[in-house]
Protein backbone atom coordinates (compact mmCIF):
# COMPACT_ATOMS: atom_id res chain seq x y z
CA UNK A 1 0.00 0.00 0.00
CA UNK A 2 1.87 3.03 -1.33
CA UNK A 3 1.29 6.46 1.39
CA UNK A 4 -2.20 7.96 -0.57
CA UNK A 5 -4.02 4.63 -0.24
CA UNK A 6 -3.04 4.35 3.34
CA UNK A 7 -3.93 8.08 4.01
CA UNK A 8 -6.94 7.10 2.09
CA UNK A 9 -7.32 4.05 4.13
CA UNK A 10 -6.62 5.98 7.31
CA UNK A 11 -9.82 8.89 6.43
CA UNK A 12 -11.89 6.07 5.80
CA UNK A 13 -11.55 4.54 9.48
CA UNK A 14 -11.71 8.11 10.84
CA UNK A 15 -14.86 8.56 9.41
CA UNK A 16 -15.98 4.99 10.29
CA UNK A 17 -15.18 5.58 13.98
CA UNK A 18 -17.70 9.06 13.44
CA UNK A 19 -20.82 6.06 12.26
CA UNK A 20 -20.04 3.91 15.80
CA UNK A 21 -19.81 7.06 18.10
CA UNK A 22 -22.42 8.55 16.11
CA UNK A 23 -24.73 5.62 16.37
CA UNK A 24 -23.52 4.78 19.94
CA UNK A 25 -24.66 8.59 20.71
CA UNK A 26 -27.87 7.87 19.22
CA UNK A 27 -28.13 4.65 20.63
CA UNK A 28 -28.61 6.73 24.74
CA UNK A 29 -31.41 8.56 23.38
CA UNK A 30 -33.29 5.93 21.91
CA UNK A 31 -32.73 3.12 23.89
CA UNK A 32 -35.30 4.40 26.35
CA UNK A 33 -38.69 5.70 24.33
CA UNK A 34 -41.33 3.57 25.84
CA UNK A 35 -42.51 0.12 23.87
CA UNK A 36 -40.13 1.27 21.02
CA UNK A 37 -36.79 1.89 22.29
CA UNK A 38 -35.08 -1.69 21.53
CA UNK A 39 -36.25 -1.87 18.16
CA UNK A 40 -35.13 1.38 17.15
CA UNK A 41 -32.04 0.43 18.72
CA UNK A 42 -31.63 -2.28 16.23
CA UNK A 43 -33.09 0.45 13.61
CA UNK A 44 -29.89 2.64 14.30
CA UNK A 45 -27.64 -0.36 14.13
CA UNK A 46 -28.80 -1.24 10.68
CA UNK A 47 -28.62 2.48 9.57
CA UNK A 48 -24.63 2.59 11.04
CA UNK A 49 -23.83 -0.25 9.26
CA UNK A 50 -26.02 0.55 5.84
CA UNK A 51 -23.91 4.42 5.68
CA UNK A 52 -20.39 2.37 6.64
CA UNK A 53 -20.75 -0.09 3.75
CA UNK A 54 -21.00 2.62 1.49
CA UNK A 55 -17.92 4.24 2.91
CA UNK A 56 -15.88 0.79 2.39
CA UNK A 57 -17.49 0.44 -1.16
CA UNK A 58 -20.49 -2.19 -0.38
CA UNK A 59 -24.00 -1.19 -0.93
CA UNK A 60 -25.40 -3.88 1.65
CA UNK A 61 -29.22 -4.41 1.82
CA UNK A 62 -31.03 -5.25 5.23
CA UNK A 63 -30.83 -9.13 4.52
CA UNK A 64 -27.05 -9.02 4.59
CA UNK A 65 -27.00 -7.23 7.80
CA UNK A 66 -29.10 -8.65 9.62
CA UNK A 67 -27.41 -12.16 9.16
CA UNK A 68 -24.01 -10.42 10.61
CA UNK A 69 -25.80 -8.53 13.38
CA UNK A 70 -27.70 -12.17 14.08
CA UNK A 71 -24.19 -14.00 13.43
CA UNK A 72 -22.95 -12.08 16.55
CA UNK A 73 -25.56 -14.40 18.26
CA UNK A 74 -26.22 -14.65 21.87
CA UNK A 75 -23.50 -11.57 22.72
CA UNK A 76 -25.42 -9.46 20.83
CA UNK A 77 -28.59 -10.57 21.77
CA UNK A 78 -29.21 -11.33 24.81
CA UNK A 79 -27.48 -7.71 25.75
CA UNK A 80 -30.43 -5.99 23.16
CA UNK A 81 -32.90 -7.94 24.95
CA UNK A 82 -31.48 -6.18 28.54
CA UNK A 83 -32.80 -2.44 26.86
CA UNK A 84 -36.09 -4.05 27.42
CA UNK A 85 -35.88 -3.40 30.75
CA UNK A 86 -37.72 0.09 32.05
CA UNK A 87 -34.75 1.80 33.85
CA UNK A 88 -32.71 4.06 32.01
CA UNK A 89 -29.14 3.68 33.79
CA UNK A 90 -28.61 0.34 32.94
CA UNK A 91 -30.73 0.85 29.43
CA UNK A 92 -28.36 3.73 28.41
CA UNK A 93 -24.59 1.92 29.53
CA UNK A 94 -26.32 -1.12 27.64
CA UNK A 95 -27.47 0.84 24.43
CA UNK A 96 -24.28 2.62 24.09
CA UNK A 97 -22.18 -0.05 24.26
CA UNK A 98 -23.32 -3.05 21.88
CA UNK A 99 -24.12 -0.38 19.31
CA UNK A 100 -20.59 0.45 19.42
CA UNK A 101 -19.26 -2.74 19.53
CA UNK A 102 -21.43 -3.74 16.71
CA UNK A 103 -20.36 -0.79 14.71
CA UNK A 104 -16.93 -1.94 15.48
CA UNK A 105 -17.19 -5.62 14.74
CA UNK A 106 -19.10 -4.23 11.20
CA UNK A 107 -16.16 -2.54 10.15
CA UNK A 108 -13.48 -4.46 11.00
CA UNK A 109 -15.87 -7.15 8.41
CA UNK A 110 -16.16 -4.74 6.03
CA UNK A 111 -12.36 -4.05 6.03
CA UNK A 112 -11.64 -7.66 5.34
CA UNK A 113 -14.17 -7.86 2.40
CA UNK A 114 -16.98 -9.36 4.15
CA UNK A 115 -15.07 -12.67 3.86
CA UNK A 116 -15.49 -14.44 7.16
CA UNK A 117 -18.61 -14.91 9.30
CA UNK A 118 -20.08 -12.52 12.20
CA UNK A 119 -18.51 -15.60 14.41
CA UNK A 120 -15.19 -14.84 13.54
CA UNK A 121 -16.07 -10.83 15.32
CA UNK A 122 -17.27 -12.05 18.44
CA UNK A 123 -14.44 -11.67 20.22
CA UNK A 124 -13.26 -8.14 18.60
CA UNK A 125 -17.50 -7.35 19.65
CA UNK A 126 -16.64 -7.99 23.67
CA UNK A 127 -13.43 -6.37 23.51
CA UNK A 128 -15.17 -3.16 21.76
CA UNK A 129 -18.12 -3.45 24.26
CA UNK A 130 -15.63 -3.32 27.43
CA UNK A 131 -13.75 -0.25 25.35
CA UNK A 132 -17.21 2.33 25.01
CA UNK A 133 -17.57 1.23 28.82
CA UNK A 134 -14.46 3.38 29.53
CA UNK A 135 -15.83 6.12 26.73
CA UNK A 136 -19.21 5.45 27.75
CA UNK A 137 -19.78 9.61 28.79
CA UNK A 138 -17.88 10.95 25.59
CA UNK A 139 -19.72 8.24 23.39
CA UNK A 140 -23.29 9.30 25.15
CA UNK A 141 -22.79 13.01 25.31
CA UNK A 142 -21.35 13.19 21.33
CA UNK A 143 -22.90 16.33 19.90
CA UNK A 144 -24.49 14.35 16.70
CA UNK A 145 -26.23 12.17 18.51
CA UNK A 146 -29.68 14.77 17.23
CA UNK A 147 -28.32 14.26 13.59
CA UNK A 148 -30.32 11.72 11.78
CA UNK A 149 -27.69 9.03 9.78
CA UNK A 150 -30.12 8.44 6.49
CA UNK A 151 -33.83 8.10 5.52
CA UNK A 152 -35.24 7.12 9.36
CA UNK A 153 -38.71 6.43 7.59
CA UNK A 154 -37.02 3.47 5.93
CA UNK A 155 -38.75 -0.31 7.31
CA UNK A 156 -36.22 -2.89 8.32
CA UNK A 157 -37.25 -5.99 8.21
CA UNK A 158 -35.61 -7.98 11.28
Amino acid sequence: MNLEENEAAKSLDVEAEKLCQWAAARAGVIVIIPMVGTIALVANEFYMIERMSKLYGYDLNEKSIGAFIGGLGGAFAGQTLATLIPFPPMQVPIGVAVTYAVGKAAQAWLKNGMKDSAENYKDLFKVEKENAKKMLVKLKDNAMKGMPLGDESKKFKF
